[in-house]
């Protein structure tokens, strides 16, 4: 599962995650639609996407269902 999926587990909006994480929602957007790579994901950002997803940081690396 990597962030879409993650997020959508717990019905967050990227709004919402991006509240709860203090992460922009522009960057959210971005690494779920592929320009930021998820093996690129800053370990900054990813701890806090994380902490607000209740998962592991190397969870937001795999990739989402629908990629394959």
């Amino acid at each position: 599962m990597g962030l879409k999926d993650l997020r959508e587990a717990k019905k967050l909006s990227r709004t919402e995650l991006a509240k709860l994480s203090g992460i922009r929602y522009q960057k959210i957007r971005d690494i779920e639609v592929g320009i930021i790579k998820p093996e690129n994901i800053a370990l900054k950002t990813a701890v806090k996407l994380a902490a607000a997803l209740g998962c592991d940081p190397a969870e937001l690396m795999r990739p989402d269902k629908e990629d394959g």
